[in-house]
């Protein structure tokens, strides 16, 4: 220490570790490694959460939970839970991971629901739009038509017209020559 100051790496009087911000101390390990603490200490506790995470993962994947096998340092007969509490541990999980399912499963029927209603509601309004579009194009050919139609007749009207004037020509045109000639 210099100038009352701990120095990076340096040991706590107090802890025996490095010392750390805020004054928080490494745990003490106590013979084999494991911290020391309530039953097991905290590797116990992690080897508890991977098996039982690893039990979960099985059951979700639907494969049957299969025992840990400890190596025979660890293994104790303390450590060990007893036949019956695994089972209901299976059973415990299984359970959990079916309604974990079944609402996993409900709630994808909902969005597909919801999901259905949304497309439905397109759908009635692109064919709503296509109805209103087939309706003015319906009119629009309806109005070419009579327009069409209305030309035609008109060039029928004019044609007749003419029709009749050169035959009123040509008549009054036999009956002059028939005048004058005889």
């Amino acid at each position: 220490m210099s100038n009352g100051r701990r120095e990076h790496g340096e040991r706590s009087e107090a802890g025996g570790g490095p010392a750390r911000a805020g004054g928080a101390r490494r745990p003490v390990s106590g013979p084999g490694g494991a911290a020391t603490g309530s039953a097991g200490g905290v590797r116990g506790f992690l080897r508890g959460v991977r098996d039982l995470t690893r039990e979960v993962v099985a059951i979700a994947r639907g494969q049957p939970v299969e025992p840990i096998e400890e190596d025979d340092e660890q293994a104790s007969p303390a450590q060990s839970p007893p036949p019956e509490k695994a089972s209901w541990k299976v059973n415990v999980l299984h359970a959990a991971t079916e309604r974990l399912r079944g609402a996993a499963d409900e709630y994808i029927a909902a969005k597909l629901d919801e999901i259905e209603a949304r497309v439905d509601a397109k759908l009635g309004e692109i064919e709503q739009r296509i109805d209103e579009k087939m309706l003015d194009l319906h009119r629009q050919l309806r109005e070419a038509r009579d327009r069409e139609l209305r030309h035609r007749l008109r060039l029928l009207k004019i044609t007749l017209l003419f029709t009749v004037l050169v035959a009123v020509l040509s008549l009054g045109y036999k009956l002059a020559i028939k005048y004058w000639a005889g």
